[in-house]
C-alpha cells in the first residue's frame, strides 16, 4: 500500500522534471519559436480573462464548467498544430497551468506561471492571473 502512494509522489516529480525539460528546450530554441509560444499563451490568457475575469471566479464556476473551458482550450491547440505549432504549444503549456492550479499543484503551477509571464511579456501581452485566491 505505501508503494502506491510512493509511486504517485515519483510520478507526480517525473511530470516535474519533464517540464522543466521543456521549459529548458524552449529557453534554448530560436526567438521566432519562444515569440509564437508567448502568442500562443496570450491567445490563452486573453480568453479566459475575457470569459472569467480571473482565477477566483474561475473556481466559483462548476467542475463541469472548467473542464469544458479546459477542452476548448484542448481543442484549440488541435487545430493550431498544423497552422502554427508554437502557438499550439503555448496554448497547451498554458492548459496545463491552468490544471496544475486547480489541482493545487504548486511546484509545477509556479514554475510554468513564472515562464509563461516571461514568454508572454516578450509578445507584447497581459500578464498570466497570478492563481492566488
Amino acid at each position: 500500500m505505501i508503494r502506491l502512494f510512493q509511486r504517485r509522489k515519483d510520478s507526480a516529480r517525473s511530470e516535474l522534471d519533464e517540464l522543466k525539460r521543456v521549459l529548458r528546450c524552449l529557453k534554448f530554441s530560436p526567438a521566432q519559436t519562444r515569440f509564437a509560444v508567448g502568442t500562443g499563451v496570450c491567445l490563452a490568457n486573453s480568453d479566459f480573462l475575457r470569459r472569467f475575469a480571473g482565477m477566483q471566479s474561475f473556481r466559483q464556476i462548476p467542475t463541469g464548467d472548467q473542464k469544458g473551458f479546459c477542452l476548448q482550450l484542448s481543442d484549440l491547440e488541435l487545430s493550431l498544430r498544423n497552422r502554427e505549432l508554437g502557438m499550439a504549444i503555448g496554448v497547451g503549456l498554458y492548459r496545463i497551468w491552468l490544471t496544475e492550479t486547480l489541482a493545487g499543484r504548486r511546484d509545477a503551477a509556479e514554475l510554468l506561471g513564472e515562464e509563461l509571464t516571461e514568454l508572454s511579456r516578450k509578445a507584447a501581452c497581459v500578464r498570466l492571473p497570478d492563481g492566488k485566491d
